[in-house]
């Protein structure tokens, strides 16, 4: 699922978009402020369409030292530009920060 908000008063809420060729125009009924965005996920540095969802854990203390998942959003990564990080989630273990 991908995360929208307006960019203007950051409601993510009263949003509608109309999809338009490759792009979808979102409008904000609280401001009245639209804006574009390509319809299909892309990378935000090189603008690839290559990209692929990630589940990321959100982990949070709930006990003393004790680390537990809470939620999990989705992160879209690049396959050129995060490779590295794809290739070290891909490997099934947590990342260095956590390991």
């Amino acid at each position: 699922m991908i995360e929208i908000a307006c960019p203007n008063c950051a409601t993510d809420e009263h949003l509608t978009g109309e999809r338009i060729e490759q792009k979808i125009v979102i409008s904000c009924s609280d401001c009245g402020l639209s804006w574009e965005r390509p319809a299909v996920p892309h990378c935000s540095a090189c603008g690839s369409t290559d990209v692929v969802a990630q589940p990321v854990p959100v982990i949070e203390r709930s006990r003393g030292t004790q680390m537990s998942i809470t939620a999990m959003h989705i992160e879209t990564l690049c396959r050129v530009c995060d490779a590295e990080r794809l290739a070290e989630r891909g490997q099934g273990h947590l990342p260095p920060a956590l390991g």
